[in-house]
């Protein structure tokens, strides 16, 4: 067994108190990936290793390994190679996970725009940073395909909310895409009535506003005109907004 898997080792947990072996074992386990910082693609061994290892049965472990695997942790290989390896990342996975949870809390629209609130307008200010000539002609196109959409509702809305996932991929900061992916299918569902041309032709001058922003390198004016078309789309006040834009400069 290689280096990582000598670091998975079993030990007495919980003061001796009786708890399901397998359950014991993936605590184990994560309690080794979180403190020793075992690495993607690192070795842990083979389920009859590990079984030896942890003094349970290959069944406990296969268990064990089950739970880990769903969880993302763990990749199980097969054949005469196989074994168990800490797994790769996987931000697509993340992103399904989250938004199926978030619809199972039933996320409202005033929870979905406060997120949008404490994420779009940095995102904004990261792409103006960030975005490379090629990055911008993409956000160009985006607005460009929003614009010969307005008397299609659906694809109109799909286009705008494209728009705003860009910037966040386009940000450099994979925390923000990943959040944002997953807020995206409720933002879907929130956006109420089809779009009227008028209003479809009013989000598109907001998003070429921010994209003169972001053209120009001036993360100040992206954030600023992201917050005030977050407002526009929500229907907030202009004391809103404001409450909107200390909210955002507090984060």
């Amino acid at each position: 067994m290689g280096p990582a898997g000598a670091r998975v080792t079993s030990v007495q947990r919980n003061g001796g108190r009786s708890v399901r072996a397998s359950e014991d074992v993936v605590a184990q386990i994560l309690d080794t990936f979180h403190i020793a910082g075992l690495k993607p693609g690192e070795w842990l061994g083979t389920e009859a290793e590990l079984a030896e290892r942890f003094n349970v049965s290959r069944v406990t472990i296969r268990d064990a390994v089950s739970a880990l695997a769903a969880r993302g942790l763990i990749d199980v290989r097969v054949g005469a190679r196989g074994g168990l390896r800490v797994a790769a990342s996987d931000p697509e996975r993340l992103i399904d996970a989250f938004s199926i949870q978030m619809r199972l809390m039933g996320l409202t629209r005033d929870e979905l725009f406060e997120a949008m609130l404490a994420i779009e307008p940095v995102t904004a200010a990261l792409t103006a940073e960030r975005a490379t000539d090629e990055q911008l002609g993409e956000l160009r196109e985006l607005v460009e395909q929003s614009r010969a959409a307005f008397d299609d509702p659906a694809q109109f809305a799909q286009l705008a909310v494209g728009f705003h996932q860009a910037l966040a991929d386009m940000s450099g900061n994979r925390a923000l895409r990943a959040s944002l992916a997953a807020l995206r299918s409720t933002q879907l569902e929130h956006m109420g009535p089809p779009t009227t041309r008028p209003v479809a032709e009013r989000v598109a001058r907001l998003h070429d506003g921010i994209l003169q922003a972001i053209a120009a390198r001036d993360p100040d004016l992206a954030r600023q005109r992201m917050l005030e078309h977050l407002a526009a789309v929500r229907g907030a006040s202009t004391s809103s907004s404001q409450s909107a834009a200390q909210l955002v400069a507090s984060v």
